[in-house]
């Protein structure tokens, strides 16, 4: 449920709203962090900087949309000096609990990583067995990715792309994230 449009939003409203049954503090609630979802139902929210009660108003941390999620067991991979890749890459590394794509008509995913490039290009990759386009953010550990600003060669989405050791997106991967369970999403 959405948090008020107008009058005072309290502590206790944050609380209810984003899940956090501790003590909170303005610097732990902006968006794409811990409690604060990256969708377009938190858009009033920063990310970083300046932020303020007022940015709660209206704002909702359910997903826009109907999504398939399930959590990832991430694995990781190093080439020499050439990129680092940390995720899911099936049979090579990392692991999925359930692979199958629910309401995309036998949908796996095969890849799900982020690598790092220091001679390579960077970049964050998803790969769909019997893929179609009927699907609109990929979400990694909280970030959505939209289907829209990813390039696609095959059954294979591809955000970033950037020059060795620039990547265009950032990492959604925790650091030290081999062996980290994170949560990963598919919306429609």
């Amino acid at each position: 449920m959405a948090l008020q449009g107008s009058g005072a939003i309290s502590f206790d409203n944050l609380r209810t709203e984003y899940s956090n049954s501790g003590s909170i503090a303005l610097g732990e609630m902006y968006r794409g962090g811990s409690f604060v979802l990256n969708h377009s139902n938190n858009s009033s929210v920063p990310t970083s900087g300046t932020i303020s009660m007022n940015n709660f108003y209206s704002q909702n941390n359910a997903a826009p949309y109907a999504s398939w999620s399930t959590t990832q067991t991430t694995g990781s991979r190093t080439s020499g000096k050439s990129y680092a890749e940390v995720g899911f890459y099936k049979g090579i590394f990392g692991s999925i609990d359930d692979t199958t794509v629910d309401g995309q008509s036998g949908t796996e995913i095969t890849r799900a990583y982020y690598r790092l490039g220091t001679d390579t290009a960077s970049y964050l990759k998803l790969t769909l067995a019997n893929a179609s386009d009927n699907w609109a953010n990929f979400v990694v550990n909280g970030t959505a990715y939209s289907r829209g600003s990813a390039s696609k060669s095959g059954t294979t989405w591809t955000w970033g792309n950037g020059t060795a050791g620039v990547g265009g997106v950032a990492n959604p991967y925790p650091s030290g994230a081999a062996g980290a369970r994170i949560s990963i999403a598919i919306n429609v």
